[in-house]
């Protein structure tokens, strides 16, 4: 057993266990989320005379909405009416995924923290006893 190094695993311990809560309280706050990203998408109509046919620069400009589902990508056309709340919607949700992930490592840090703790405290088995045939021989 050493004390000391189980005195430094509770230590670790405690700081990963007060930025998992930290984390993990962020997460409980009541809001919206969207998952996706939007962006410009510039797109030829298919009309020969229109401008977008002759340069991509005057390709038609809309705001998308763009995520995976059942493996595939899906896309919408966002209207400039919600095309903010929508932006905000998308950051919210790449927040909250990336706190998950954040959480998942720090449980993963919590374990490893957890196990050498356990070796630092353990102690080594007793030696085997004699048996009292083997007393009397010697």
């Amino acid at each position: 057993m050493d004390l000391r190094q189980a005195s430094r695993q509770r230590q670790v311990l405690r700081a990963i266990i007060e930025e998992h809560q930290r984390l993990a309280l962020t997460l409980l706050h009541p809001r919206e989320l969207i998952k996706g990203t939007l962006y410009q998408l510039r797109t030829r109509c298919g009309k020969e005379t229109c401008r977008c046919a002759r340069t991509k620069k005057d390709r038609h400009v809309s705001t998308v909405l763009s995520w995976s589902e059942e493996g595939r990508t899906r896309l919408r056309s966002v209207a400039t009416s919600d095309e903010h709340r929508l932006r905000q919607l998308a950051e919210q949700y790449r927040r909250f995924r990336e706190t998950r992930a954040s959480l998942v490592q720090l449980h993963r840090q919590i374990l490893e923290a957890i196990n050498c703790l356990e070796a630092a405290l353990r102690v080594p088995h007793p030696a085997p006893r004699r048996r009292s045939s083997e007393k009397k021989r010697m």
